[in-house]
């Protein structure tokens, strides 16, 4: 075996790494371990097993895990403890690929043979195993026998071993939770039973939630102890135990919460309150809505009258959670009492927390149904967020900034909810940079960047002072100077209109070139590029390419540079200037953009396929020529004018476009062509599962622009009578909400508002006459008015935040690509379709995969005689089901029919649905070549008889 010795991350096994893993395949892999699985070293046997959570990481299929899981099993039964803990530690280690194992009652028999030998070491960690392997055999009566006899051993270990195997099966099997219940209390009750032993049987009781009868039990078993058993650690555990039950139950937060506030008040040592406010956050949490107001009162009371900060603190964040989320929440006198009372505490963290509490009253107010919030309110809550700011500005210890982070988070929300607060709320932070010292001004800026993003406006009277502090940074620390000059230059390009003046980009570009890191030149570039400052990205584009080592890097700077240099010859487009000047520069547009997808295209490896770059450059380049088609349609008119007879002509043919002449024509080719470009970036947005919500919104718009302008060419040209008396701002979008959430149901930008009006007031004045020029010049200035509008690219673009994708596997599958599956036509082909999804680092940032839609197609490439398509109702297969994955792997079977004889081509495709109902298509899609023969013809083809598989192979190494 391989003898690598970096790290690895299966902690207290001393596991090795080995980087030859990456390539080899399952089969080789898993011969591998099971050559050390069969060494008569001890220490090369250990290595082997630790290294079987990776591989199911890298291959997680039923197959191969199954096969695994078996030879593990073996190792347990022969081996000693020593290897029966490293197979321990693989099962808690693997839990979310137990349930692939195939013969479950092969693995247990292996396992459960263990629990039968006298040594009680060797129990206890077959005890462990099963209750680690409890979600695939919980119903198993003898796993039940043995854990309760376990129960009973005078061995420290065994016992405990025995309470966690209960604990786990009490989560995962209702029998076993009703049947071992009077069993625990019994221990727990009884005298023999050791202190400590009482306090690990305690929380077995949190799982007892499978009915509510017996939660209702278990409930009231616990509470009649509390007062039996008045010491610390019982009081503690028992509490924690029914909070936890509670939250299962749901119907029972409303009493826990009732005896918690009891202990609360009641009892007077400061470790059990600390757990009761910790269990009170968690169902605070978990079910908002389920306090009542009188328990507000209790805990505003008990704040009031504490005299420790500790517990003062928690108080307060079991108040932020429910002003945060709790609907019932209002102006209570108490509650804004001690608000009050605590901003201006002492303590900076208890201050901090009354804060956020306000601020989140404040926001959860502006969300009701008045959406009105008391200025009173209002006014506290910014004089209190202020206040904090100062005070957490004039020390640079941990806590301070911890509470600084805290603070900008309330200045974010603040100006989320109430965007007319933003430049107050930046004044206060630009001003503490002076007195800022350490890692404070960088939190500062961060913060200002925070209100930036939410509401641009805000910095508008900073953008001067800011650019004057670019000149302070050449005066920083080396080390801090590269953060400090993105953060600077991104809120100038925030605060700044666009285009950036002359002097501005001259200054900012100055600043930059003087700078010898080149990564922060990119960094600023790509915020230029994002806020659509395009002059700034390409002054400081042109000179990074040749400052690169990779030929790839360096196509993709020059794509980023022409993709900006394109959108910057847009900013010269006016809507009152000649047609034939927009014309020339939008032509130029284009061709920038045609060279920078071509260099997009040199850029792309296996690593990094760029695909979203790909297509959204691409439709901007489409959508740029189709605006360029327009503009020359709408020279058509002074050129090919319609003839005299146009009018006569389209009443005896009843076709209205005549009116119109060949511009009328070419018009219809221009809306059809913006229509299409609208269906391809609705196809881009539900591809882009893992974008932002900004992205998505971005996108939505850029769709919404197409739809747009093909709804103001048949407005003023080519049905300009039926809009006479009709609303022009009656769009069918047909864009479904994709960025539901933050962006949703937001009016639209004020460029198209501006296009409508103008729409609007030139369909006044023509009155339905036919085509003028000056409905066409209101054409180009629609076009005009949106190409101006800056692009700002996405942050999808330039970085992914959450990453999913999805591997398919067909069985069978084909032994070669140009050797097709054989099936007869009277039999039908039993298609199995296996997946697995793949997170990245954030799994779920923005939203997460529900269910797996799979469509399964076939066409066939021979031509079938006309008398015999009658005989059949559907020649090619359509199939669709929908599945939901567990722990990121789901499959599913199909029945495809092929009655007639000849090559077939079968497509599985997948699509995810999220949580919210939302379908994507994410692919991938696969395909399948399969030879239908029929075997009553006189010479049939040659059967296919594939040798059987080599040992391991598995439907991984189709991945």
């Amino acid at each position: 075996m391989a003898s690598g010795t970096t790290g690895s991350k299966f902690s207290g096994l001393g596991a090795e790494k080995y980087g030859a893993d990456q390539e080899q395949d399952a089969n080789s892999a898993l011969l591998e371990l099971d050559k050390g699985l069969r060494s008569t070293r001890v220490g090369e046997q250990c290595e082997a097993i630790v290294r079987f959570p990776r591989l199911f990481e890298k291959y997680p299929f039923p197959i191969l895990i199954n096969s695994s899981f078996l030879k593990l099993a073996d190792v347990f039964r022969i081996g000693n403890n020593f290897l029966r803990l490293c197979v321990l530690r693989v099962t808690q280690q693997s839990e979310k690929h137990l349930d692939k194992i195939l013969n479950v009652d092969e693995f247990l028999r292996r396992i459960f043979s263990v629990i039968h030998s006298n040594d009680p070491i060797a129990r206890a960690l077959t005890l462990r195993v099963l209750g680690s392997i409890a979600c695939i055999i919980s119903e198993r009566k003898n796993t039940h026998h043995s854990i309760r006899t376990s129960l009973d051993s005078h061995d420290e270990v065994e016992l405990e071993a025995a309470i966690f195997a209960a604990s786990c099966f009490a989560a995962q099997s209702r029998t076993f939770a009703v049947g071992i219940c009077n069993k625990i209390a019994e221990m727990i009750q009884g005298l023999a039973t050791p202190v400590e032993m009482k306090l690990r049987l305690i929380p077995i009781f949190q799982h007892m939630h499978h009915d509510a009868q017996t939660a209702a039990k278990v409930r009231q078993l616990c509470v009649d102890m509390l007062p039996s058993y008045p010491a610390r650690g019982f009081v503690m555990v028992t509490l924690h135990t029914l909070s936890l039950l509670s939250a299962q139950t749901l119907i029972d937060i409303p009493q826990q919460v009732e005896l918690l506030l009891h202990y609360l008040q009641q009892d007077p040592r400061r470790a059990i309150k600390l757990k009761v406010l910790s269990d009170l956050h968690l169902l605070t949490k978990k079910a908002p809505h389920m306090w009542a107001q009188h328990n507000l009162q209790v805990l505003c009371s008990f704040i009031s009258i504490t005299p420790y900060d500790n517990l003062k603190l928690r108080a307060l964040t079991v108040l932020s959670v429910l002003a945060e989320s709790s609907p019932l929440i209002t102006k209570e006198s108490s509650l804004m009492e001690v608000c009050l009372e605590n901003c201006y505490h002492s303590n900076i963290a208890i201050s901090t927390e009354a804060s956020t509490v306000l601020t989140n009253l404040a926001c959860q107010l502006s969300k009701g149904a008045s959406s009105k919030v008391d200025e009173t309110l209002l006014n506290q809550c910014v004089a209190a967020v202020e206040s904090l700011l100062t005070v957490c500005v004039t020390e640079t210890t941990e806590q301070h900034q911890l509470m600084l982070k805290k603070s900008l988070s309330c200045v974010s929300c603040l100006c989320k909810s109430f965007p007319a607060l933003a430049s107050s709320l930046a004044d206060t932070i630009y001003s503490l940079l002076d007195v800022a010292q350490g890692e404070m001004p960088l939190l500062l800026y961060q913060g200002l960047a925070a209100v930036g993003s939410t509401c641009p406006s805000g910095l508008e009277q900073l953008r001067f002072d800011l650019l004057d502090r670019l000149h302070e940074v050449s005066a920083m620390p080396q080390d801090k100077q590269q953060d400090f000059q993105v953060l600077l230059t991104s809120l100038v390009l925030m605060a700044c209109p666009v285009p950036l003046p002359g002097h501005m980009t001259k200054t900012l570009i100055d600043s930059l070139t003087s700078d010898p890191n080149h990564w922060t030149a990119f960094c600023v570039a790509r915020q230029a590029a994002r806020w659509g400052h395009h002059t700034v990205a390409v002054k400081l584009l042109q000179r990074l390419p040749s400052l690169v080592a990779s030929e790839h890097l360096h196509f993709w700077l020059i794509s980023l540079g022409e993709f900006c240099a394109g959108e910057e010859q847009l900013s010269h487009i006016h809507p009152d200037q000649p047609q034939h000047k927009g014309t020339v520069t939008l032509a130029q547009a284009c061709g920038h953009y045609q060279k920078g997808t071509t260099a997009l295209k040199a850029s792309v490896t296996p690593t990094f396929p760029l695909e979203f770059q790909t297509q959204f450059s691409q439709l901007r380049a489409e959508l740029l020529q189709a605006h360029a088609n327009l503009l020359a349609a709408c020279s058509t008119l002074q050129t090919c004018p319609p003839p005299a007879i146009a009018t006569a002509m389209a009443n005896v043919s009843g076709k209205e476009i005549q009116r119109t002449g060949r511009i009328g024509t070419q018009l219809q080719q221009c809306v059809a062509q913006f229509r299409m470009l609208s269906a391809k970036y609705g196809d881009l947005l539900q591809a882009s599962f893992d974008a932002d919500l900004t992205t998505l919104k971005s996108l939505t718009h850029l769709q919404q622009g197409c739809l747009l302008m093909a709804h103001v060419v048949d407005v003023l040209v080519l049905h300009n009578h039926q809009y006479i008396s009709a609303d022009v701002y009656n769009i069918q979008w047909d864009v479904p909400d994709f960025s539901r959430g933050e962006s949703g149901g937001e009016a639209l930008p004020p460029v198209f508002q501006d296009v409508l009006k103008m729409v609007q007031k030139t369909l006044g004045e023509a009155q339905g006459s036919a085509i003028t020029h000056v409905q066409v010049s209101s054409v180009f200035k629609a076009s005009c008015m949106l190409l101006r509008e800056p692009l700002h690219f996405p942050r999808y673009f330039f970085q992914a935040l959450q990453s999913t994708q999805i591997k398919l596997a067909l069985s069978p599958s084909q032994r070669s690509v140009n050797d097709p599956v054989l099936v007869s036509t009277d039999t039908q082909l039993a298609l199995k379709v296996e997946g697995v999804i793949q997170h990245g680092a954030k799994p779920g940032l923005f939203r997460a995969v529900n269910k797996v839609c799979l469509d399964v197609s076939s066409s066939s490439d021979t031509k079938i005689p006309q008398e015999q398509k009658v005989r059949v109702d559907n020649l090619n297969n359509e199939l669709q089901e929908l599945v939901e994955p567990h722990n990121d792997y789901f499959s599913a079977q199909f029945l495809l029919h092929f009655p007639f004889p000849g090559n077939h081509t079968v497509y599985a495709e997948a699509s995810v649905i999220d949580t919210s109902g939302l379908s994507w298509k994410t692919g991938p899609k696969m395909t399948l070549l399969v030879r239908s023969f029929d075997p009553n013809a006189p010479q049939p083809p040659r059967h296919q008889q594939p040798p059987p598989p080599p040992p391991g192979r598995s439907s991984a190494l189709r991945f």
